[in-house]
């Protein structure tokens, strides 16, 4: 078999079976607030994930260092917070479960990201939101 037939076979029923989808930013506010993350952070949560994802949860990005992936709304990297396959990692969390439409489990693993190393664990929040105008969410309820 060649491999586009192996793709075909493999790989494509798994993306397939990926239900997400790009949020609005005030879709998220109403994730994070759910999630119960101060009001005063939600800004620079909903400027880190634009920054990495664009908002989109079934976003997969690599390889990166050490053959890493990164998933989902946030960009949870494979290499130290979930393992790819399997349960694994800091967050305890198969990587591919980040890439549904259910954030809340994406949100309890950068919150815990956030809790050891701060919001620059994450290269898209100190590039585009670190000293920077951060998204208004005022108009969101």
């Amino acid at each position: 078999m060649g491999p586009k037939i192996l793709f075909t076979i493999f790989l494509l029923p798994l993306l397939a079976s990926t239900n997400g989808k790009i949020l609005t930013d005030c879709d998220l506010v109403r994730e994070l607030q759910r999630a119960k993350i101060s009001n005063t952070l939600i800004s620079n949560w909903v400027c880190l994930a634009k920054s990495e994802s664009g908002l989109d949860t079934a976003l997969v990005t690599g390889p990166k260092t050490a053959s890493s992936y990164s998933y989902g709304i946030f960009q949870i990297n494979s290499a130290k917070w979930c393992t790819r396959g399997r349960i694994g990692g800091i967050c305890n969390k198969r990587c591919e479960d980040f890439l549904n439409d259910n954030i809340q489990d994406d949100i309890a693993c950068a919150k815990k990201i956030f809790d050891r190393e701060g919001f620059k664990a994450f290269d898209g929040w100190n590039k585009k939101c670190k000293n920077k105008s951060l998204p208004s969410i005022k108009n969101c309820r």
